[in-house]
């Protein structure tokens, strides 16, 4: 017996080796490959899409030409319901603001309005809300020359059918929409060369209700039509593209749409608000070499970019409303920004800063010396001589300092190189704009269904639960061989395991809901995609939503489950034990019938408020995951307390029902 023991702990400690040895390594290779992934030096093509500028080249002097401002806001969210100054605010903005820019564009890059009723649930599109952005946009075009360019977001087109129809308010109230339905190409000409803008409008074709429109989705055709656009925009000094969507949620065909925009220098977008402000500068570059740079809402934050394209170099810098002065360091240029596929990053001189009030001092700091006083060259532009071969080796810091006339002072700080050296980009920031988070939340949904049809399965071989434990006797390996020993019992369980089993897979493959996607037009949900007016629109969001369901129901039904069979073996085996039956009852009600209750109550207030909410009350009554999650919890319930349990062998032989 003691040769026995012995054979059965060092078999155990070598499967606890083996599995340590494989978990560590399918760690390192997922670190690697993350890192890779996120990585914006690793670039896929290092072919210049511009020519080098040698020093016969026009340099930067203190002439203000060669240089041009735009200006961009996003997700505005111009509402009837909510916060009635955002348009006010907007058209203050264009008072106070682009008089002193001077920008030759401005670029409003989706989510025009809020299309989002009065509880802030239920989403359809307002035509007073379009007209008080229509006549916001009028107001701020009193207000300067500047070109406005525009496009759709994910609020812009809720409960949009079709782009011609007449839901489409889009079509008839923004700056763009009457010459273009969806993306399209703006050339802007100027006396030092033509500078190519691609707007983006990547909004689901028919346009859902919320929330399963977050995502936008670019089809083949959609991404030929941009490949279109990006052959126009050859021979341009710089090409910028812009959009809602960030590339990372956007659904697409390959080669994809990142592929598609290699040769802009920078893709402008919205759309996740900073997240909250917990990523306020949600910057990073692709692969390709193309900056990617979310802007934060105007909805809550009145938060605005000013750029400046500098002898086609671009620099931005964000701002909020009221904020004075502004600076924006032009040349040398920040060096976490440099694009040198697409920038004559060679020709890095000069400095630049806008502000309000008028300005009575502008000092040059370099590596905290003084350098000199910037002077005004014309309108907001200062310039100041320096000597960049002093500084040609590494990261250098350059520090402007402004003084206005009321004696406001304010400076920015920014590292700089001449040799393209470059500092990193934060961490959070590449994750959210470099992966693809379609592809990242469908393989986490597939993996753990995966894992849960792996592991029960798994567990069902076993003749008995001691095969699986792990050997020793403190708390911790006594905690874990008791959920072993309970997730067994579920998989011994034909009854059990079976209706585990089908409810899953039903989750994956089956329909979850049928409601009204739109006003007019019904629809079917599955996790993997949606049909609603004859158009497949593939999943996105769902599959997010997927994970929620099996991890927060799935998996505390099953481990509900496999508590009750393991307490009701106790009390099986406690049968002669007069204390053990007084006990177990209360035992019982305070682990598994509570929880139980709990679950039970979360997911009845789910399956009311979520879909229904927003697609109907058909969603609540044909909806086989949500409400059918509390027949099923029921029901396992029940087989739980049924089964027949045989002394003491549910542990140590086979125990099947």
């Amino acid at each position: 017996m003691k040769y026995l023991i012995f054979r059965l702990r060092k078999s155990t400690i070598m499967k606890a080796f083996l599995l340590i040895v494989a978990t560590v390594t399918f760690a390192a290779i997922l670190w690697a490959s993350l890192r890779d992934a996120l990585d914006p030096n690793l670039f896929q093509d290092d072919v210049p899409v511009r020519k080098a500028r040698d020093h016969t080249w026009p340099r930067m002097d203190d002439r203000p030409d060669g240089i041009f401002w735009m200006v961009q806001v996003t997700d505005i969210h111009i509402s009837k319901f909510r916060d009635l100054k955002r348009g006010p605010d907007l058209v203050r903005f264009c008072k106070d603001y682009l008089p002193i820019i001077q920008p030759q564009l401005v670029l409003v890059t989706g989510d025009l309005t809020d299309a989002k009723d009065a509880g802030n649930i239920k989403s359809k599109q307002y035509e007073e809300e379009w007209h008080g952005y229509q006549q916001a946009i009028k107001q701020c075009q009193t207000f300067s020359n500047a070109t406005f360019l525009d496009t759709r977001g994910n609020h812009d087109a809720f409960d949009v059918p079709e782009l011609d129809g007449d839901g489409n308010f889009f079509r008839k109230y923004s700056v763009m929409g009457k010459q273009h339905a969806l993306s399209y190409h703006y050339k802007h000409e100027t006396d030092f060369g033509r500078y190519s803008f691609i707007v983006v409008d990547a909004c689901p074709i028919p346009g859902v209700r919320r929330p399963f429109n977050f995502f936008g989705i670019l089809d083949s055709e959609r991404v030929q039509q941009l490949a279109n656009l990006d052959v126009e925009s050859r021979g341009s000094n710089l090409t910028i593209w812009m959009g809602h969507y960030p590339t990372s949620l956007i659904v697409q065909d390959p080669p994809g749409v990142r592929n598609t925009m290699r040769n802009a220098v920078a893709y402008l977008c919205g759309h996740l608000h900073t997240l909250g402000g917990l990523v306020p500068q949600m910057y990073s570059r692709q692969k390709t070499g193309t900056l990617e740079l979310e802007l934060g809402d105007w909805k809550e934050n009145r938060i605005f970019r000013v750029l400046a394209v500098d002898h086609d170099l671009l620099s931005f810098v964000d701002g909020e409303l009221g904020e004075w002065p502004l600076i924006l360091v032009t040349n040398p240029k920040h060096s976490l920004f440099l694009a040198s596929r697409h920038e004559p990053t060679e020709t890095i001189q000069y400095s630049s800063h806008i502000s309000q009030r008028p300005v009575v001092g502008v000092e040059i700091f370099i590596d905290s010396a003084h350098v000199g006083q910037a002077r005004q060259s014309k309108g907001p532009l200062y310039t100041l001589p320096w000597k960049p071969e002093l500084y040609s080796l590494g990261l250098h810091t350059i520090r402007v300092q402004v003084k206005d006339d009321t004696g406001y002072m304010k400076s920015v700080e920014q590292p700089f190189s001449v040799d393209g050296s470059q500092p990193s980009f934060a961490f959070w920031p590449r994750f959210l704009l470099m992966m693809n988070i379609f592809t990242v939340s469908k393989v986490a949904f597939g993996v753990l269904v995966f894992c849960y049809v792996l592991l029960l399965a798994s567990l069902r071989q076993g003749a008995t639960a001691h095969v699986f434990y792990i050997a020793g006797n403190n708390f911790l390996v006594r905690w874990f061989n008791s959920w072993v020993r309970r997730l067994w019992l579920a998989a011994r369980i034909n009854s059990v395991y079976y209706t585990l089993l089908m409810f899953l897979l039903y989750i994956t493959f089956g329909p979850w809901f049928v409601g009204d996607f739109m006003s007019d037009h019904m629809g079917v949900l599955f996790v993997w995609g949606t049909f609603v007016k004859g158009t497949f629109l593939p999943g996105s969001l769902t599959f997010i939503y997927g994970v929620f369901q099996v991890l927060t129901f799935n998996v505390p039904l099953t481990l509900i489950v496999g508590l009750v069979l393991d307490l009701r073996r106790e009390e099986f085996n406690s049968r002669f034990d007069a204390s053990g039956l007084v006990r177990l009852p209360r035992r019982r009600l305070l682990v598994a019938e509570l929880p139980f209750s709990l679950l039970l109550v979360f997911q009845t207030y789910i399956a009311v408020k979520e879909f229904p909410t927003s697609y109907g009350t058909t969603a609540l009554i044909v909806s086989p995951v949500r409400v059918g999650s509390l027949l099923v919890a029921v029901l396992l319930l029940y087989l739980a307390h049924a089964a027949p349990i045989k002394k003491a062998c549910l542990v140590n032989e086979s125990s099947d029902d």
